[in-house]
């Protein structure tokens, strides 16, 4: 693999309050493939995802994708990417279609109705579009936030940031999620995803062991 089809995370320094979550921490993460990061609670997953999303400042240290620094550009990097975490980004007073419809115009996409239903139905939301997010279990929101994913593709999104996208996920759905996975990769996108339960995968993946690699 070229060297460069990498993310670069050069001397990182992460503070989250008062703790420095990761300090001087260096490592490379493979483009086109899925890494998963692991490692117990409070090892920094999360903060690493919400970092690299440029979320959280960085104390110290850069990130380069393809030798580029992606915060030079912070609103072209944005645009390359999807992050979603445990909250899900959901407006409780609209519905499920309505959620998606808005997040794609904020996104600047000229998506269709026939792409929406498409996304939805990725994740066997389908039937349940006209439901307002307040009525739904948190089984649905989480569905109905992964279907963003779907459109993502169809709009040439390069990386998903994804943090315990599984949790409250039943088995049909992660079948899906992971049909989805599959999709992203052919397409050449890049998965970093944070997650305890690696047995659930059925694709190939890189580890990012956070308590091996940060002693």
């Amino acid at each position: 693999m070229n060297e460069f089809s990498m993310l670069h995370l050069q001397d990182l320094t992460i503070q989250r309050g008062s703790k420095i979550v990761f300090y001087n921490w260096s490592t490379k993460i493979k483009n086109s493939k899925v890494t998963i990061i692991n490692g117990k609670n409070g090892v920094g997953k999360s903060t690493l995802l919400r970092a690299i999303a440029g979320l959280i400042p960085l104390e110290n240290g850069i990130i380069k994708n393809n030798n580029n620094e992606i915060f030079k550009d912070q609103i072209k990097w944005g645009q390359n990417l999807i992050f979603i975490d445990t909250k899900n980004g959901l407006s409780k007073d609209l519905t499920v279609y309505e959620n998606l419809k808005i997040w794609s115009e904020m996104r600047g996409w000229n998506a269709s109705d026939s792409d929406f239903q498409k996304a939805l139905n990725s994740v066997d939301m389908i039937h349940y579009k006209k439901i307002h997010i307040s009525k739904c279990s948190e089984g649905l929101k989480k569905r109905a936030a992964l279907s963003r994913l779907y459109l993502s593709i169809l709009f040439d999104v390069k990386f998903w940031l994804l943090d315990e996208p599984t949790n409250e996920l039943d088995k049909k759905s992660i079948i899906l999620f992971n049909k989805l996975i599959k999709k992203f990769l052919e397409n050449k996108g890049t998965v970093l995803l944070a997650c305890h339960e690696l047995k659930l995968f059925d694709f190939n993946y890189e580890l990012l062991n956070l308590d091996l690699l940060k002693k």
